[in-house]
């Protein structure tokens, strides 16, 4: 009765529940093609290179089910997600280089030319909804594992700098910064976000407590954060968190 007893618990699995945080680690480039303003206007193709690793944050709540050896888990969670990146744009007219908020008033079109040197730091703040199937071992020491995430945009920012000089006419320096909202189309343009965005995650854990966790995980948005298909690259996002298992049954 008791062997019965204890198949049929083990059949029917475990819930647990608990809480994470920790960082998040983004990287990427972006290539931007190039765009035409207006007759004999143009902004040339951008090619944005990793500028750094750059550093966010993230928490939640998640339950897992689990059979024996397998386990099924969901959570919920908001994160920020930062990418460092930087470009050079050579030989740019005045007039298109006031999308990037340089601007010398009242110059013709094919006047003045300058070079650039452009950073672009992003940040992406969304609710996330990840959905793991995994294997554990050793009694749930350790976790394997991978899934979907779907990410709800909640807020989306770029801060921007550029520098350079006027190579035509009068040599002179520009200098420029300005913060784009990414959400909103008429600021951000050919850069504006996707309000849902689907990922793909693969992570592994291990229990180093009764009821502490660390998690090391690694993700892709599928399809890119772009609303624009044009724009191609490669974003990739890795966390690395603790969580506290406060509830079984």
């Amino acid at each position: 009765m008791m062997l019965l007893m204890a198949t049929m618990a083990q059949a029917q699995g475990t819930v647990e529940l608990g809480v994470r945080g920790g960082a998040t680690f983004m990287h990427g480039f972006t290539n931007i093609p190039a765009r035409t303003l207006a007759p004999g206007l143009e902004i040339p193709r951008i090619q944005n290179q990793n500028n750094g690793i750059g550093t966010g944050y993230l928490g939640g709540i998640w339950v897992r089910k689990t059979w024996n050896r397998f386990f099924l888990q969901a959570e919920v969670s908001y994160s920020k997600l930062a990418l460092k990146q930087k470009a050079t744009i050579d030989r740019i007219d005045v007039a298109a280089a006031s999308e990037f908020g340089v601007t010398i008033p009242n110059i013709p079109i094919g006047t003045l030319f300058v070079n650039l040197n452009t950073t672009s730091d992003p940040v992406l703040n969304s609710i996330n909804i990840p959905i793991y199937i995994g294997k554990q071992g050793q009694e749930g020491k350790w976790r394997l594992y991978g899934g979907p995430t779907f990410l709800f945009t909640q807020k989306s920012e770029a801060a921007r700098t550029a520098s350079g000089r006027v190579i035509s006419g009068p040599n002179f320096p520009v200098s420029i910064s300005d913060k784009v909202d990414l959400t909103d189309p008429e600021q951000a343009g050919i850069l504006q976000v996707k309000n849902f965005n689907f990922g793909i995650e693969l992570g592994a854990g291990l229990t180093v407590l009764k009821r502490l966790e660390v998690d090391v995980r690694y993700g892709l948005p599928v399809g890119g954060v772009f609303n624009d298909s044009g724009i191609t690259g490669y974003i990739g996002y890795a966390t690395v968190a603790v969580g506290y298992r406060f509830l079984d049954f």
